[in-house]
């Protein structure tokens, strides 16, 4: 079952007695359980709702919650947060919940919610898998994702550009609660002015690694070695490893690479958007936007040398040949020659 269908059932006050709420997405996620919440726990919330710590519970006192009649309500919801024996530890007692699921009361509502993703492989995910529902909570698609965000500050009563919209999305990324905090930021600091402009955005949020990348790659495209330099430890005081730089600017000048082949062979900047937006590669369009302009200042080969250097320099970290802060600043500087 998909997250969308699970919101037409919570809507309609049709849920069944086993769910697994899992998957990136964090803020549909706690939104789906919300909703769960107002639909299911009517009356008495002390008796008929209970939320259990995952990490800190064994199978026996799951079931006894599962087990637990509703009082004055039709239904009981129990949810189970975090259970190690999803995410890839088993738990001791994990063969005793497993056999249970398949015998939880029509008048209870179990919902095990993990964050992030789990293990698929496990006995208890198949069980849960099995008996009810396993829901993936995933990342909208980036269409989506503009006509969220755009409800979002139409919401506030705010109008946003197209461009600005894709710009403000390149920096704050795919998280709705993210975005949804940002977006109440810049409209606070708008107060009663209609348009959201670049100038806010770039004064409320603070620039996304990839954002940093961009301007890193027009330093070394100007052979501005300082400011090269200067991008690179600021994505450091980002909180950014050497191996995450190395990760980052090997993307950008794949995107580049790709928008240089694909604009060779006449495609247009759409096409290349929509070619690049899908699988395997999931590039933002801001993404391949600033790929096609950098592109232009660097030859197939020079960009092919750029990351035979970081794959080159990937190699020489790992193998303990050069010291991982050297090899970066090494690497910056032959860029920029």
């Amino acid at each position: 079952m998909e997250y969308l269908d699970l919101f037409k059932l919570i809507k309609k006050g049709k849920l069944g007695s086993l769910y697994l709420f899992y998957g990136p997405e964090e803020y549909t996620k706690e939104e789906a359980l919300n909703q769960t919440i107002e639909v299911l726990v009517t009356n008495l919330r002390d008796m008929n709702y209970q939320m259990i710590d995952g990490t800190e519970t064994s199978a026996d006192d799951i079931i006894a919650a599962s087990e637990t009649l509703p009082f004055l309500s039709e239904r009981r919801l129990v949810v189970v947060k975090n259970y190690p024996g999803l995410s890839g530890k088993k738990a001791g007692d994990e063969d005793i919940l497993k056999d249970y699921l398949g015998r939880v009361p029509e008048s209870t509502c179990l919902v095990f919610y993990q964050r992030g993703d789990v293990d698929k492989k496990r006995a208890i995910y198949k069980a849960i898998e099995k008996h009810g529902e396993a829901i993936e909570f995933v990342r909208l698609s980036y269409s989506d994702l503009i006509k969220w965000t755009r409800k979002r500050f139409q919401s506030f009563n705010k109008k946003i550009s197209d461009d600005d919209l894709q710009y403000f999305l390149m920096q704050v990324g795919n998280s709705l609660e993210d975005i949804k905090n940002e977006v109440e930021k810049i409209v606070a600091y708008a107060g009663s002015t209609p348009d959201i402009t670049r100038e806010s955005i770039d004064k409320l949020v603070t620039p996304s690694p990839e954002l940093t990348i961009f301007q890193f790659i027009d330093s070394v495209s100007a052979r501005n070695k300082d400011d090269a330099l200067r991008q690179m430890e600021s994505l450091i005081e980002q909180g950014q490893s050497i191996f995450g730089i190395l990760a980052l600017i090997a993307r950008q000048l794949k995107i580049m690479l790709l928008c240089k082949g694909y604009n060779d062979i006449g495609y247009s900047l759409q096409q290349i958007k929509d070619k690049l937006k899908g699988q395997p590669y999931m590039v933002h369009p801001y993404a391949v936007q600033k790929g096609m302009q950098q592109s232009r200042n660097f030859t197939i080969e020079q960009l092919r040398q750029y990351l035979n250097q970081c794959l080159e320099l990937d190699y020489g970290i790992k193998s303990g040949k050069i010291k991982e802060r050297l090899g970066i600043e090494l690497l910056v500087i032959k860029m920029c020659l």
